[in-house]
Parts: C-alpha cells; sequence; structure tokens
C-alpha cells in the first residue's frame, strides 16, 4: 500500500511543488508588507495566501479525480493493473494519498497563518488591528466576515467533507468506466449520479444535529463525512473488482 501512495504521489508532485512555489512569493509579499509597514503588500499578501489556501485545496482534490479517470480510460497507467494488488488497494492508495495531501495542505496553511498572525502582532503593533484588517480583505474578495475560532473550524470541517466529495466523484468516474462502459452518454450519465449524490451528501451533511458543544458538532460533521467517504469507497472498490476490465 505505501509503495502504491508513493507511486500517487509522484503523479501529483509537480502540481504540489507549483503551489508551494506561489504561496511562497505570496508569502514574500505579506512579510514585506509587515516588515516595511506597506498596506498594499500586506492586504495583496493576505489575498493571495487565502487564494493559494482555497483554490489549492480545491485543485489537489480534483487533480486526484483526473488521475483517475485517466488511469482507467488511457493506457498510461496499465500496469498498474497488472501488479498482484486488489482494486481495493489500488483505490484505496489513490483516496489515502488524496485524503492525507488535502489535510497536509490545510494543516500547513493552518499553521501559515498562525505564524504570519504571530509574526504580525510583533512588528505591526497589535494582532487586532491586523484581524480587523483580515476581516476587511475577506469581506470585500468573498463578502464574508467571521471570527478566528469560526474560520479554523469551519476550515477543517471543510476539509473532511471535500473529501467525501472528491470520493463521490471517484466513485462516478469507476461507474462510467465500468458499469456504463461502452454505453451512450456514459459520461453524462456518471456526472449526474455525482451531482445527485453531492446533493444528497450536502443536504446530509446539513442535517447533522448542533450538540451543546461547538467543538462536538464539528466533530460529529467531519465523522460523518469520513464515514461516508469509506462507504463510497468500499462500494466503488466491489465495482472495480467485479466489473472493471482494462
Amino acid at each position: 500500500m505505501l509503495k502504491l501512495m508513493k507511486y500517487e504521489f509522484r503523479k501529483t508532485a509537480f502540481s504540489k511543488l507549483i503551489l508551494l512555489s506561489i504561496t511562497l512569493l505570496s508569502e514574500i509579499v505579506y512579510l514585506l508588507g509587515i516588515f516595511l509597514k506597506k498596506d498594499v503588500f500586506l492586504s495583496s499578501g493576505i489575498m493571495f495566501l487565502v487564494l493559494c489556501a482555497t483554490m489549492g485545496i480545491l485543485y489537489i482534490g480534483l487533480e486526484s479525480v483526473t488521475v483517475l479517470h485517466r488511469d482507467l480510460n488511457t493506457k498510461q497507467s496499465y500496469m498498474l493493473f497488472l501488479t498482484p494488488k486488489s482494486s481495493y488497494q489500488i483505490l484505496g492508495a489513490k483516496i489515502l494519498e488524496n485524503g492525507i495531501s488535502i489535510l497536509i495542505t490545510g494543516a500547513f496553511f493552518a499553521a501559515l497563518a498562525a505564524i504570519d498572525a504571530a509574526a504580525a502582532y510583533f512588528y505591526v503593533g497589535g494582532l487586532k488591528e491586523v484581524w480587523n484588517m483580515v476581516n476587511d480583505v475577506l469581506y470585500v474578495s468573498m463578502h464574508i466576515s467571521v471570527d478566528p475560532v469560526s474560520i479554523a473550524f469551519a476550515f477543517f470541517t471543510l476539509l473532511a467533507s471535500w473529501i467525501s466529495y472528491i470520493v463521490s466523484a471517484d466513485f462516478a468516474v469507476i461507474l462510467s468506466a465500468s458499469v456504463l462502459a461502452g454505453k451512450k452518454a456514459s459520461g453524462v450519465v456518471s456526472f449526474v449520479i455525482f451531482i445527485i449524490l453531492s446533493t444528497l451528501l450536502g443536504m446530509g451533511l446539513d442535517k447533522v444535529p448542533a450538540l451543546e458543544s461547538r467543538e462536538l458538532t464539528f466533530a460529529l460533521y467531519i465523522a460523518v463525512s469520513l464515514a461516508v467517504s469509506v462507504i463510497l469507497y468500499l462500494i466503488s472498490g466491489w465495482i472495480m473488482e467485479k466489473k472493471l476490465s482494462v
């Protein structure tokens, strides 16, 4: 399994390197804004870092779906399915690598945000003033106004739900390449199935009850998201075992 995960990581390593490079440049702009006390640099750095975090995590998930689609519909990974590994192991390696990549990337940006907040506290003269600026940037660019604790909780619950949506997309891709293979409009049908699954998933997650503790509510939300991912993985693995022909 570890060898399979390493193989999957190599496929997406270049895009992760690009994301890291853009993040580094954005961080330099942000730090220049702090040290030189330039509001233009500071606000631009914050906006670019927020975009790197959101768009980067979205892309990491979507890239895994496109890689799976290529693996199942082209000859680029033909030898992968000739290895003495079950479909559960092959698919599990793909999902685990992507899930771990999403979580590590999320943790990286969360840690970077904490470091940047600390740097702003020491060099700008107060964390509250910097947070007000961050809030202004978020409101102008995304029309949202939130507090730091809410951002932290919402961020990691979104990561968990995003993973479940990606596994749903994997399920649709596997259906298209197996059960629906050779049929007219198989891609359209699988896409419709993904939309239906995503809608049901979103409706289900909206029904997660609010507990007395906000922390427990978010933990339950994450647990439900990951449970859905496991169920879809097991179904997808079974379909690959029984119906897939590569």
